[in-house]
Formats: structure tokens, C-alpha cells, sequence
């Protein structure tokens, strides 16, 4: 075998070992067991801050059968406003950052909530909605284009990544109607009794 052909083997050789360990750390990175991430909503997170004694937490949780999936669920409480809208965003805790993805988002129309009685305000104190997020959700943002959910959990374990919770304001001025409430940091959170479902379902108000 000449040296040229000797050389070519051997580049592919790097080149499969490179590729396998890369697998091998996307997988160590999200499939941890009992790895999970968390965050805590309040109205002090929000920039600027908000009076509210609304509360909430957002938990996310790898899907060890499919590393390009995440497992995710929202438990909101004392909320006096309807949710319009759960999204992921980039950026620290000192900035309010770009939107990544969607988590949830009300097909209620604004006007239908306005006219609602007391009495169902405080029938819809708590909220609770899971589902899941893929590469396929990742469709703003700088993490667009990315093809490996381990982008957005490299992200999660620097603490550069935040939820926030629009709610239906009623003096609100903006074109929706709605204005953050809740934010938090996503950060990493271990737990041996944390278990996320993988079946979506609607919301519900308590």
C-alpha cells in the first residue's frame, strides 16, 4: 500500500473517531439521568419588574429514547389574568432577550376574556400545560437553524436562557394585549423524583 492511500485511511479513521465521540458527548450531555433543568417565575425577575404574587415553574427533562427532544411542564399559580403566551428566550437575567421558541400560546381571543366575572377569575388561579420541544420548535432566533437540541441545553446549563409568561393586561397598550408577568432563569436541577410525561395536553384552570 502506497503512502498515499496509507494517509487517506488514516484520515478517516480521525474522522469516524471524531464523529462517534461527538455523538457519545451530545448524548452524556442531555441524556444524564435525573438531569433536568428548572425555572422558578416571578414577577422581580421581569425587566422592569412587576407587582404580582403570581408564581410559577417551567421544568425541562431530556427524552433518553430520543436526544433531540425534550420533555417540558408549566405550573403556574395565583394568577388574576389569562395567559396569552409561555416563550423561551436567549439572554441573561440583566437583559431581556430574543424570543427562541413557543411553549404555549392561547388561541382565545382577547375580547372574549375581558368581559369575564369575578367568579372565574378566581377559578383560573392555576395553570398547567406540558408538551414537548424539538429542533423543529426552534424556528426564532439565533438557534433557528440548529439541527441538535443539545444547542439549546448547552445554553440551559450556562444559565443563558429564560421563560417568561405574557398574561392579558387590561390597561395594557401594546398591539396584543398582553404584557410579561413571570420570568425566570432555566437552570440545571437534579432530582430523583422529578418525572415528566410526554403526552400533551390542554390547559388546565383550577
Amino acid at each position: 500500500m502506497n503512502a498515499a492511500l496509507i494517509a487517506s485511511a488514516i484520515i478517516m479513521l480521525v474522522i469516524e473517531l471524531t464523529g462517534a465521540a461527538a455523538a457519545s458527548s451530545d448524548s452524556n450531555i442531555i441524556q444524564q439521568q435525573n438531569h433536568s433543568f428548572i425555572a422558578l417565575l416571578t414577577g422581580q425577575n421581569v425587566i422592569p419588574t412587576v407587582d404580582t404574587n403570581a408564581t410559577g415553574t417551567v421544568k425541562f427533562q431530556p427524552n433518553n429514547s430520543n436526544i433531540n427532544e425534550l420533555y417540558y411542564e408549566i405550573n403556574l399559580t395565583n394568577l388574576h389574568n389569562d395567559v396569552a403566551r409561555v416563550d423561551l428566550y436567549l439572554g441573561n437575567k440583566t437583559e431581556n432577550g430574543r424570543i427562541v421558541a413557543t411553549l404555549y400560546q392561547t388561541t382565545i381571543n382577547p375580547s372574549e376574556i375581558c368581559c369575564r366575572s369575578a367568579a372565574s377569575e378566581s377559578e383560573r388561579s392555576k395553570f398547567f400545560f406540558n408538551g414537548t420541544i424539538s429542533t423543529q420548535n426552534l424556528e426564532l432566533g439565533p438557534l433557528a437553524s440548529s439541527k441538535n437540541i443539545t444547542d439549546l441545553v448547552r445554553l440551559f446549563n450556562r444559565g443563558n436562557t429564560y421563560v417568561e409568561v405574557d398574561t392579558y393586561q387590561p390597561k395594557s397598550l401594546s398591539f396584543s394585549g398582553s404584557e410579561g408577568e413571570i420570568r425566570g432563569q432555566i437552570m440545571p436541577f437534579a432530582s430523583n423524583s422529578t418525572t415528566l410525561t410526554a403526552a400533551v395536553v390542554k390547559p388546565t384552570i383550577k
